[in-house]
């Protein structure tokens, strides 16, 4: 899975899902349910944190785009528990089932991702466990959102609820992307010889130097 989450297109691809799909959901919702404009905020918001953790990535401001990968998957635990807590007050039992799984694997790769974060050496294995929850997270969302579709008739609700499924999509996995690409860094320089105590070696040639990334 390392050449999918450090692939460019894909990266731009996840981005375009999170902000198209997030930005065309919150908009049919508001023409159909105005009222519901509070409740989209944070999705807007999350929106904008991916927009923003891309133009971060590229002008390589990486405490920023850090910081926003810590706001996006804290959003993305955030809810998981809110689904979860919705699903244990009406008593389902699917969606019980399926938003404990999505609360787990984000709360999981929300530490781990803290982890990672928390020594400059590579961790390619985390990485890779960071990989497969996400997609754990996206597919369970997916299949949750179409469950709760079955029992929809309004077509303006349905059509702003596959946008949202696509944008969650994006959203899920774009902060992955991102800790990918930043490993495959990390990797690239403990190859040419860095080590903590000495720095890069004489000569290293940054990634963002060799091409625009």
């Amino acid at each position: 899975m390392k050449k999918l989450f450090t692939n460019d297109r894909f990266f731009l691809a996840m981005v375009l899902f999170a902000v198209i799909g997030e930005g065309l959901y919150s908009l049919l919702t508001l023409i159909g349910k105005p009222y519901l404009i509070v409740s989209l905020i944070s999705i807007i918001f999350s929106a904008v944190c991916v927009a923003a953790l891309y133009s971060t990535y590229r002008k390589h401001s990486k405490n920023v785009t850090k910081a926003l990968m810590g706001a996006l998957l804290m959003s993305q635990l955030n809810i998981g528990i809110s689904l979860l807590n919705s699903a244990i007050s009406v008593g389902n039992t699917v969606a019980i089932i399926l938003d404990t799984v999505f609360s787990l694997a984000a709360t999981v790769l929300f530490i781990n991702h803290m982890l990672i974060n928390s020594d400059h050496h590579s961790s390619p294995a985390m990485i890779s466990m960071n990989q497969v929850l996400a997609i754990i997270i996206a597919v369970v969302n997916t299949v949750s959102s179409a469950y709760w579709l079955l029992s929809v008739r309004d077509a303006l609700t349905i059509t702003a609820s596959i946008f949202d499924i696509i944008g969650f999509i994006g959203t899920a996995l774009v902060v992955v992307c991102v800790e990918s690409r930043l490993d495959a860094y990390r990797l690239d320089r403990e190859a040419a010889g860095w080590t903590e105590e000495k720095g890069y070696p004489e000569g290293y040639v940054h990634e963002y130097e060799k091409k625009d990334n």
